[in-house]
């Protein structure tokens, strides 16, 4: 029987280089290990679990669990548009409720600033949609009038068709 020939190793997606004993890099970029707790960074299985979705934060956080190393971004605490989950500031709220408890993690943080995309500009500053139909104020809108069990509403005077008028019926009861 032929034995089974072993997989490849996952070839990293990015190159990750370290640089110094507390600083990497990782495709150009440069980042600073700030901690490092229980010898958790290993460069290896960074490179093959890091994506590039990670290059917009400014704090990447890996933490590792039942041999797994999980990965996560966070924004730097003046980020006014990041989500307050999102923000280092939260970072041990993060360790607390979704690692195992006393994990091996580190903290890595960007040296090199994220490229920013553009804005997109909008006309108006509205963020409703332009296909809307503008409305005329010269113009009455036609509606019928509603009908209540087969008859006509009755309006109060026939001058003002706006104001309708309805006669309040007791409740009928199913008692015999």
């Amino acid at each position: 029987m032929p034995e089974p020939t072993p997989q490849p190793a996952e070839t990293p997606l990015v190159p990750v280089s370290q640089v110094a004993p507390d600083m990497i890099t990782i495709d150009g970029r440069r980042y600073q290990i700030e901690v490092d707790h229980k010898q958790a960074f290993d460069r290896a299985k960074f490179a093959e679990r890091y994506n590039d979705i990670l290059d917009k934060y400014d704090y990447v956080v890996g933490d590792w669990g039942y041999d797994q190393l999980r990965l996560r971004g966070f924004y730097a605490n003046d980020n006014r548009r990041a989500n307050k989950d999102q923000l280092i500031r939260t970072l041990e709220d993060y360790l607390y409720e979704y690692c195992n408890f006393g994990c091996a993690y580190f903290v890595l943080a960007r040296l090199d600033a994220p490229e920013v995309k553009p804005r997109r500009r909008t006309r108006g500053g509205s963020r409703r949609s332009s296909k809307r139909r503008p409305t005329k104020p010269y113009q009455d809108k036609t509606t019928q009038a509603p009908t209540v069990a087969g008859k006509h509403a009755e309006t109060v005077a026939p001058n003002q068709p706006r104001k309708r008028h309805f006669t309040i019926r007791s409740q009928e009861t199913n008692e015999k």
